[in-house]
């Protein structure tokens, strides 16, 4: 992409102009640039906006064509790491098999038949709102626009990719409770803006229930699938999310939560401030950078020091795998693209670690697992079958 054309895009973006195509293709290139700690609106705040940004890349592209590439390298690594970049995305993926490890960088290739994979694009911003009457809303398309008023909250699409709730100041404080749901389907990701200014997150396969207003002297929430929360804290009225029959209460929080069916746990991974995860018998109050783990039917919750953004990657565009199995691997996989995995031949015992963006198609990771671990696969329309 020339500079000229990712002004363009990033103008376009800050000014929530972008079209569809527009903010993929400004997606597609942060990603493949991109350090990976940032989403693409958090690291546009980081630069200062939209005037900062193109000043930036005015000045870089001009201390390019003056020949000044030292300062142009220090400018890149240190201030916007991403926007001069002129090379591809490194990958480096670990493997470890008995006590052996490898490093790999990401290379350029096909499959090991030696025929170019069938597409298969990535995951995008989409989901399905279900409003208080049971009626549903298609989103992701539009870029803004309200889509309903419930009850006393107004609803809209406020980018593409995200919805918020705006209350009725004037509101009776004992209104009866509306509830919306929004769910992702497998190959979708979605934002949403609560009623109290809550920001949550929405993985793949995922659903978050909730009041259109908080009115009460609670504020509960009910989650399926992987959900990222940024809680407003408010102490006269507590924020709780319900998963699998489990309890999280806030108390002033960042948190993700991990709630899949098909999953034998539940995960509460805490990034700032404090949590308290509850089953009926048990409680651990959580500080950052630790995880809560209980799994189905137990009690009992254990809790470990994790890297929190690994955990997090998924909602920063990027898959992170650390000592995962092949099996752990397709199963993250085959939410983000909607695919159908299928094994064959006998387990293997290799786990797997690394990262890439979530961005990019399937193939790209499936030939690293196959140069770095021997994988083979076969991909037939939307299924991939895993030959270990």
């Amino acid at each position: 992409m020339d500079q000229a054309r990712l002004t363009y895009l990033i103008e376009r973006y800050e000014r929530q102009e972008a079209t569809p195509a527009e903010a993929e293709e400004l997606n597609a290139w942060f990603h493949d640039f991109n350090p990976g700690r940032n989403n693409m609106d958090a690291w546009l705040r980081e630069q200062g906006g939209e005037d900062a940004m193109v000043e930036m890349l005015y000045a870089d592209f001009r201390d390019r064509v003056a020949g000044n590439k030292r300062v142009v390298r220090i400018r890149t690594l240190y201030k916007v790491a991403a926007a001069a970049a002129v090379v591809g995305i490194v990958m480096l993926v670990l493997f470890r098999q008995t006590g052996r490890q490898a490093d790999m960088a990401q290379v350029d290739g096909k499959p090991s038949s030696g025929q170019t994979a069938p597409t298969i694009k990535p995951g995008s911003d989409k989901a399905t709102l279900t409003l208080a009457d049971g009626s549903t809303v298609t989103l992701g398309e539009s870029n803004s626009g309200t889509i309903a008023t419930q009850s006393n909250a107004e609803v809209a699409q406020v980018q593409q990719g995200k919805i918020a709730y705006k209350t009725n100041n004037g509101s009776p404080a004992d209104l009866a409770p509306v509830y919306n749901t929004l769910k992702t389907p497998r190959g979708g990701k979605y934002n949403l803006t609560l009623s109290d200014g809550t920001e949550v997150t929405l993985d793949a396969a995922s659903s978050i229930t909730y009041p259109v207003a908080f009115n009460g002297s609670e504020r509960v929430v009910e989650i399926t699938g992987q959900v990222f929360f940024e809680v407003v804290h408010k102490a006269s009225q507590p924020f709780r999310v319900k998963a699998k029959g489990q309890l999280i209460e806030d108390l002033g929080t960042a948190f993700n939560v991990s709630a899949y069916d098909d999953d034998d746990d539940l995960r509460v991974t805490l990034a700032e401030g404090r949590v308290d995860v509850h089953t009926q018998t048990k409680t651990a109050a959580l500080v950052p950078g630790q995880q809560a783990r209980i799994v189905n039917g137990q009690q009992s919750i254990g809790v470990k020091q994790v890297n929190v953004e690994e955990v997090v990657a998924w909602k920063n565009g990027w898959f992170m795998f650390r000592n995962e199995t092949i099996q752990q691997v397709m199963k993250q996989a085959a939410r983000w693209y909607d695919i159908e995995v299928e094994f064959e031949g006998a387990p293997t015992h290799k786990l797997f670690g690394g990262s890439i963006s979530r961005y990019k198609e399937i193939s790209e990771l499936l030939q690293n697992l196959n140069i770095t671990g021997g994988i083979k696969y076969t991909i037939e329309g939307k299924k991939i079958i895993i030959k270990t």
